[in-house]
């Protein structure tokens, strides 16, 4: 926030690109975050039984979106040699993990957050150069 909009009292946030860098890291840990209570929050699909149940969907969900974030980071960086593109090579990247992406989003709840994890996730491949 520049010193004029200050004293005028206007709120303006205009992050760096070192701002900007934090911000998408936060993002990917919050969709993380979410993603794995939202595999261990209630909802409308079957209770577990035991608390090992939740426990056993939690680290599932860890692990598929371990593997997914693997591929993506291992398919960016390959397609990053083959085009100058970083926006075209992060799609070429999506397009190579799409089935450790369903797998991802098969888990139950996790499919009403995947488009805002997949975007987050995207936009750190494209800004950094890899995943977090």
């Amino acid at each position: 926030m520049n010193i004029n909009t200050q004293r005028a009292g206007i709120s303006e946030f205009r992050p760096t690109g070192v701002e900007r860098q934090w911000i998408m890291r936060q993002l990917i840990a919050l969709a993380g975050v979410s993603l794995l209570a939202s595999c261990a929050t209630p909802q409308s699909h079957p209770q577990p039984t035991k608390s090992t149940d939740t426990i056993s969907w939690v680290t599932i969900a860890k692990q598929l979106n371990d593997n997914w974030n693997r591929c993506l980071e291992q398919s960016y960086r390959f397609t990053t040699t083959q085009t100058p593109d970083k926006n075209a090579a992060a799609e070429m990247a999506f397009q190579s993990c799409t089935s450790e992406e369903q797998d991802l989003a098969s888990v139950p709840d996790v499919r009403e957050i995947m488009p805002h994890l997949k975007a987050a996730t995207k936009r750190v491949l494209i800004e950094e150069g890899h995943l977090p």
